[in-house]
């Protein structure tokens, strides 16, 4: 665990926080995307969300850059977990050249995993290889890939949460190109992310996301807070304040899987701006 200051003493509370640590300057401006997948990712079933689609996308919603992240372990790192090799650089480069557009700006980039030996799928030849690189550390459904068991109990699914991220820390990673995925996904366990969530305490996460801060790496927000619950707001947002207030910078990505996804994605953002009080001083910027 990474050491921590007057953490230790942190009482949350969601309204104090929104209404007054929000800072002032000018509001954060939803002009970006950067995870997004096509159909060269094997989950992705829809054929219509293709790089053009995504661009048109992005015409359609303002947006200035945008970045394709398809799932991607490399094959040039081996894992001792169950990972089918279909997702390597020469496929999902395949997409290649991506359309261009005056106004909007198409990054090429990835979104990769981490196996439960902690290997990042990743070899640091390829690391110029992308605009921008993805790291899920919360997909724990992957049991036999990320976890060694399936996870069952939320308290197990909350110690993976953070033993995943202090893992990724630590290494030698170009942390300026880089961002953590959707870390309130449901992926982290079913029907129970939230209880998971709710036992990771206000101290444990400022000690991470301190240390996220201090690596310049990006947190990644797409968490849908439209119709939330004032309950469910708390949970879901409570990591997001922590990051804020350690001093953390964030981008947006919709985590698009189909072009229904794409439609609703600006809204998302924008709420979730709203609900932060994000500023363009919180912004991540690709480096």
């Amino acid at each position: 665990m990474f050491d921590i200051t007057e953490a230790e003493n942190y009482n949350y509370n969601y309204n104090y926080h929104i209404r007054f640590k929000g800072g002032v300057g000018m509001r954060y401006i939803a002009d970006h995307d950067f995870h997004i997948h096509s159909t060269v990712s094997r989950c992705c079933h829809d054929k219509n969300q293709t790089p053009e689609t995504i661009l048109n996308y992005a015409k359609e919603n303002g947006l200035k850059k945008i970045c394709l992240t398809n799932h991607f372990w490399d094959d040039k790192v081996k894992s001792e977990a169950e990972w089918i090799d279909e997702h390597n650089f020469t496929y999902v480069s395949s997409v290649l050249p991506l359309p261009k557009d005056d106004d909007v700006e198409f990054l090429f980039g990835c979104e990769t995993d981490m196996d439960f030996n902690n290997m990042i799928g990743i070899s640091e030849e390829r690391f110029n290889a992308f605009d921008f690189i993805i790291v899920a550390t919360t997909h724990l459904h992957l049991d036999g890939n990320t976890v060694r068991t399936k996870i069952i109990t939320p308290d197990e699914a909350a110690f993976h949460w953070i033993d995943k991220i202090e893992n990724l820390l630590v290494k030698d990673l170009p942390f300026h190109k880089m961002g953590i995925a959707h870390l309130t996904t449901g992926h982290i366990l079913k029907n129970q992310t939230a209880e998971a969530i709710s036992l990771i305490p206000d101290a444990t996460m400022y000690s991470v996301f301190s240390e996220c801060s201090r690596k310049g790496v990006g947190i990644e927000l797409n968490v849908k807070t439209i119709n939330m619950t004032d309950e469910q707001k708390e949970i879901f947002l409570r990591p997001y304040i922590i990051a804020k207030e350690c001093g953390c910078k964030f981008y947006l990505g919709s985590d698009s899987h189909k072009v229904s996804a794409l439609a609703s994605a600006k809204e998302n953002f924008e709420d979730v701006i709203t609900k932060l009080n994000l500023k363009e001083s919180d912004k991540f910027v690709i480096r």
